[in-house]
């Protein structure tokens, strides 16, 4: 759904513009651009001048290209090795520019969530806010209203009990063009202050919006050993803060529970004095919530008859002398005889997914993080530190896992993309060969694409396979143009070699125009910056630089593959029609003999 506006606005207005150009741009050119040379209507002053240099400059780069594309036909082997080098570098570079699931926002908004240790009033909780607001006030510049919420519901926002130790600080920024401090800035300052508070944990909440909703790293452990799962999750915490510099605010999910008493029962014991686990917790559960004994009736209406402990003995432990059960025998058996109390914490909120116990571990990662990176450094440490158990599992999840799961979803995209685009060109070449030749121009489009991103600093993202997609359509257009006018040659009667050479320095114009108002209209949409330009900088960059270099190439390598796989075929068929013409002579030669007999 985040690329669906993308793809509508860009097929409605390419539909619409192919529209204009075969119906309404030959009825406007007819009347307002009339045919006519330089020797009919001559320039005159500073124009011709510049026609002049204009045609000189043209003329000259269409001469140079044409002998270029000579020395290169000439030199197919080193062509395609050398363009295989450059290819095969620029995916070796790759890694080193690295991943991101989705570039990072300037946020209009910080917020930053506190949580203390359970139990703690509010006006504590308040005060902790307070001494954190007074930072952003001494540290911010250029903020525009700072919001402080102490306790929050524990369901959803909006349903529950309050959680008096809990709370968030809003920290809203002016419009783009006045900001001083940016949101990245802002978060770096604020995360230098978060262990003035040693009883508080704080975390920046995510303001990413279309959809994805999802930790930098998110590592999950599934055990139905909830006090297990709890200390390994712990442990993989204290291990992010002290080996990662690159992730912040490593949080564990589950919390330290409050507190409850446990009645330990010893069932050896229970089943020597006659008695069951069901009568043992229907006494228990009568003595602490109380039991319906009987109904007393008055005037038509009921009231259960409730026996239960008094208020001073169910605020405190029973004593489990005083607590008795009845056995089959009629025996009063104190319930200290078998079981015996132990404190313990009880867990706030238990969270299953696949029906299996899980916690998580999530971390934010520093800007500039690549995640391949990073995923691989901490599942190492994860193999090393933490013993493989049975009934263990430690799944990795975040913005990694989803990077993977949406980019095979979007390399799928493209390859339909690509075979859509070979079927089209293959119904109006009438070949399979000619769109096959035009291919190679998509892969050495990736070149450009690489370089330009080493080049901004720029990190791969799910964005930049969006504009692979888009890139896939366009690049095509310069290699059609081209295989398109060296046919045409090749049916007028030239050779393989001159067709490729006069259709290059015929078409250079044309694909040069092409390119450079593509590339020139997308600049803008490349490097500009602005409050959501992270979104569509990759997108622009991927297309500006692909398209860039793709052009560039296209120039040289459609003509070399052209040549090649064309005087294969001319070959093939000449080795053809020698077959053909020895048999005409062998059947001649029998028949000739056969006539003599």
């Amino acid at each position: 759904e985040l690329f669906s506006g993308l793809s509508f606005t860009v097929v409605i207005s390419l539909t619409a513009s192919l529209i204009v150009a075969v119906t309404l741009i030959p009825v406007l050119a007819s009347h307002y651009l009339p045919i006519s040379s330089r020797q009919q209507r001559p320039l005159k002053g500073i124009l011709k001048k510049i026609d002049n240099i204009m045609e000189s400059l043209f003329t000259g780069l269409d001469n140079l290209y044409k002998k270029t594309v000579a020395k290169v036909l000439k030199h197919k082997t080193i062509t395609i090795i050398s363009i295989i080098i450059l290819f095969a570098g620029s995916m070796a570079l790759i890694p080193l520019a690295g991943f991101q699931f989705m570039p990072s926002q300037m946020d209009d908004t910080i917020q930053v969530s506190v949580e203390l240790p359970q139990g703690t009033r509010l006006h504590e909780t308040e005060s902790v806010l307070l001494q954190f607001e007074s930072i952003i006030r001494e540290e911010i510049n250029g903020y525009k209203e700072i919001i402080i919420q102490a306790g929050s519901k524990s369901f959803m926002g909006f349903l529950g009990t309050a959680e008096t130790h809990k709370g968030t600080v809003r920290v809203n920024l002016p419009a783009f063009k006045d900001r001083i401090d940016n949101s990245d800035l802002v978060k770096e300052k604020l995360r230098a202050h978060f262990n003035d508070f040693p009883s508080a944990v704080f975390s920046f909440s995510s303001n990413m919006g279309g959809g994805f909703q999802s930790s930098p790293v998110d590592i999950l452990i599934k055990t139905e050993n909830l006090e297990k799962s709890k200390q390994i999750a712990e442990r993989i915490q204290v291990l992010l803060e002290e080996r990662f510099p690159e992730v912040t605010e490593p949080l564990v999910d589950i919390k330290d529970g409050l507190p409850q008493v446990e009645i330990l029962i010893d069932r050896d014991k229970l089943y020597t004095f006659g008695l069951n686990i069901y009568s043992v917790g229907q006494e228990i559960k009568a003595s602490i919530d109380g039991i319906a004994a009987s109904r007393y009736r008055d005037g038509g209406s009921e009231y259960d008859i409730l026996i239960i402990l008094d208020d001073e003995d169910r605020n405190e432990l029973p004593d489990l002398d005083k607590i008795f059960v009845m056995n089959m025998s009629g025996q009063r058996i104190p319930l200290a005889s078998f079981a015996k109390y132990e404190r313990t914490q009880g867990p706030v909120s238990i969270i299953r997914e696949n029906q299996t116990r899980t916690v998580h571990v999530t971390a934010g990662t520093v800007p500039g993080t690549s995640l391949n990176k990073i995923a691989v450094k901490i599942e190492k440490m994860i193999k090393e530190e933490i013993p493989a158990e049975e009934g263990l599992i430690i799944e990795f999840s975040g913005d990694y896992a989803n990077l993977m799961k949406y980019g095979i979803k979007l390399i799928i995209i493209i390859l339909v993309a690509i075979f859509l685009v070979f079927g089209v060109m293959a119904s109006q070449f009438e070949s399979f060969l000619d769109p096959f030749i035009i291919l190679f121009t998509i892969p050495l489009s990736l070149i450009g694409v690489v370089l330009l991103y080493i080049a901004t600093g720029e990190m791969f993202n799910i964005l930049t396979a969006v504009g692979l997609i888009m890139l896939s359509g366009i690049i095509v257009n310069n290699g059609i143009v081209l295989v398109d006018y060296t046919n045409l040659l090749r049916k007028r009667g030239r050779s393989i070699t001159d067709a490729c050479i006069e259709a290059g320095g015929n078409r250079l114009r044309p694909i040069l125009m092409t390119t450079l108002t593509t590339v020139l209209g997308l600049i803008p949409m490349a490097f500009f910056p602005g409050e959501a330009a992270a979104l569509v900088n990759p997108i622009g960059k991927t297309v500006v630089g692909g398209l860039s270099f793709g052009a560039l190439l296209t120039l040289f390598l459609v003509p070399v593959i052209y040549a090649i796989f064309n005087e294969a075929g001319e070959r093939r068929a000449l080795k053809k029609d020698i077959k053909k013409q020895k048999r005409r002579k062998e059947r001649l030669l029998l028949n000739t003999k056969g006539g003599t007999l």
